[in-house]
C-alpha cells in the first residue's frame, strides 16, 4: 500500500519542489536578519554582561566586532525561524508518508523545537555562567582579555550542543519509528559516538580546562542513554 499522496515524480520535479521549499524557508529567515542586525549591538551587550560580568568587550582586529554581530544575527534568526524551516522540510517529505507517520511527526517535531530551546536556555543561563566564572579569572595578577568573536562563537556552539543533546530522545524515537536505525545499532555504536562527540566538542570549545567538554559530553551521554530506552519502547510497538 502506497502513501495516499504519493505520486511518481522525475528528478527535475523533485528538485523544483525542493527549491520552492528552500526559498519559502529562507524568506522569513532573511527578513529577520535586518532588524536583528540593527539590534545586534544591544544583544551582544546583554549576552556579554550575563556571561562575563565586569569583563570588557575586546576586539583584536578592526573587522572582528562586525563579524561577531553578523554571526549572532545569523544564529538568532535561525532560532526564531527554525519551526518554519522544519515545517517546510515536513511539507517536502509529507507526500511520501503514511497517515500514522504524519501524525507522529506533527507531534514530535514541535516537541523537538521546545526541547532544543530548553537546552539552549539552560546552557546560557546556568551552564555557561558557571564555566566562565571558574575559568575566566586572573592568573598571577594578569587580567584576561576575551575576544568578542571567539567568545561568542563558543557561546553559540555550547548552547547549540546542549540544545541538540536534549533533542536526542525525540530524534532517535523518530528515526527508530521510521525504521532508519535500531536500538541495537545505537548500543553497538555508543562508544564511537561518544568519542566523536568529545572530539567535536574539543575542537569547537575555547575552554582549555576541559570543563566545557566534560559538561557537554555528560549531558549528551545522559540524553543518549535515555534515547535508547525511549527508542526501545517505540521499537517494540
Amino acid at each position: 500500500m502506497e502513501p495516499p499522496e504519493d505520486k511518481e515524480m522525475d528528478l527535475r520535479e523533485h528538485l523544483a519542489e525542493l527549491r520552492t521549499r528552500v526559498i519559502k524557508a529562507l524568506i522569513p529567515y532573511s527578513i529577520l536578519l535586518i532588524p536583528i542586525f540593527v539590534k545586534s549591538d544591544e544583544i551582544i551587550t546583554i549576552l556579554w554582561n550575563n556571561l562575563f560580568d565586569g569583563k570588557k568587550i575586546v576586539a583584536f582586529s578592526p573587522q572582528e566586532y562586525i563579524i561577531a554581530r553578523i554571526f549572532i544575527t545569523l544564529y538568532i534568526s535561525f532560532l526564531l525561524t527554525y519551526p518554519w524551516i522544519i515545517y517546510q522540510a515536513y511539507q517536502f517529505i509529507k507526500p511520501g508518508l503514511y497517515p500514522h507517520e504524519r501524525k507522529f511527526l506533527r507531534i514530535y517535531l514541535p516537541l523537538s523545537y521546545i526541547f532544543f530551546l530548553i537546552g539552549t536556555l539552560i546552557a546560557y543561563f546556568f551552564i555557561l555562567p558557571k564555566i566562565y566564572s571558574a575559568v575566566v579569572v586572573e592568573y598571577l595578577g594578569a587580567k584576561p582579555f576575551l575576544s568578542v568573536r571567539e567568545s561568542l562563537y563558543n557561546v553559540v556552539k555550547v548552547t547549540f550542543s546542549i540544545g541538540l543533546s536534549l533533542q536526542m530522545p525525540l530524534i532517535t524515537s523518530i528515526a527508530v519509528r521510521l525504521g532508519f536505525i535500531s536500538t541495537k545499532w545505537l548500543k553497538e555504536k555508543r562508544l564511537l559516538i561518544y568519542l566523536l562527540v568529545f572530539i567535536l566538542i574539543t575542537n569547537v570549545s575555547l575552554d582549555i580546562s576541559g570543563l566545557t567538554q566534560v559538561i557537554v559530553l555528560a549531558a549528551f551521554t545522559v540524553m543518549f542513554e535515555i534515547s535508547i530506552l525511549v527508542a526501545k519502547i517505540f521499537e517494540k510497538r
